[in-house]
């Protein structure tokens, strides 16, 4: 298994379409509706490139012989006086990869790259009944907040969202 923080997407781009396809396809609650297309999923993927190329965003990546099977993406907040902050969003590991603790992993590793970046609150949201909860649980992320009905699933089943936090220190780490 390799932990990657990647400069750009288009080397990766077909193992993320797929991903991502698989992520969607599959009921991760990561903003999308199955069923997902090739072409959407790219799209999607090149609009992140341009994030991730403009600084705004850091995406991290696993691989296990040489392919994409998990990722996760730290936004940047643009604001003055929010420098020291960022979202942690979309995180996904492939169905055939999961159960492996890679979605720790990929966490721990926002965790280093968010340190090195000095920011030190990390912020995110996953659906209340999703498996993921109880992973941000038990790597010390506290929930500060429920909203109820705050996805709709492909059934058109709407479902609560917890927000979390956790404080970080800064470290100096150069992270590559």
């Amino acid at each position: 298994m390799e932990l990657l923080k990647v400069d750009n997407l288009n080397p990766y781009l077909d193992d993320l379409v797929e991903l991502l396809c698989d992520a969607v396809d599959s009921g991760a609650p990561i903003g999308f509706l199955p069923p997902m297309s090739e072409s959407e999923a790219k799209a999607y993927w090149q609009l992140v490139n341009d994030d991730l190329q403009a600084n705004a965003r850091q995406v991290l990546l696993v691989r296990e012989d040489d392919k994409v099977v998990g990722s996760v993406q730290i936004a940047m907040s643009p604001k003055a006086n929010a420098l020291h902050r960022c979202d942690v969003e979309k995180l996904m590991v492939h169905t055939q990869a999961r159960e492996n603790g890679l979605g720790s992993t990929l966490m721990q590793g926002v965790e280093r790259v968010a340190a090195a970046m000095q920011r030190q609150l990390l912020i995110l949201e996953v659906r209340s009944d999703d498996i993921a909860h109880d992973m941000y649980v038990n790597m010390g992320y506290i929930p500060f907040g429920e909203v109820p009905g705050y996805t709709r699933s492909a059934s058109g089943m709407l479902h609560n969202a917890t927000f979390f936090y956790k404080e970080i220190e800064t470290t100096h780490e150069v992270f590559s």
